[in-house]
């Protein structure tokens, strides 16, 4: 399976283009990750992509930290069986890639 582009992810810069479309989203090295923004969509819309676009980033850049958590957290847990262990549970099968 291909790496994803190297964290931390940031915002780019006012004006950051990928092609035709602006690009909101960068990796550590620079490249381009994700375009929030379409150049032709109603001008309402920025605010929220521009939210997505910090959105992204922050999930992205505290992925590692929380699903290392989660996991320490179970690891902890001695076999409890609290509503909390089933929703570390449940995040960390949605957060870990199924085998194919």
């Amino acid at each position: 399976m291909t790496q994803h582009t190297q964290l931390p992810w940031r915002l780019a810069e006012n004006g950051e283009r990928i092609a035709f479309a602006e690009c909101h989203v960068t990796g550590a090295n620079g490249r381009p990750v994700a375009t929030t923004i379409y150049p032709l969509a109603k001008s309402d819309w920025r605010s929220e992509d521009e939210a997505n676009a910090r959105f992204i980033v922050q999930a992205c850049n505290a992925y590692d930290t929380l699903l290392a958590a989660l996991k320490e957290l179970l690891e902890e847990s001695y076999g409890e069986d609290s509503d909390g262990i089933r929703l570390a549970r449940a995040a960390i099968a949605k957060a870990t890639p199924q085998a194919r």
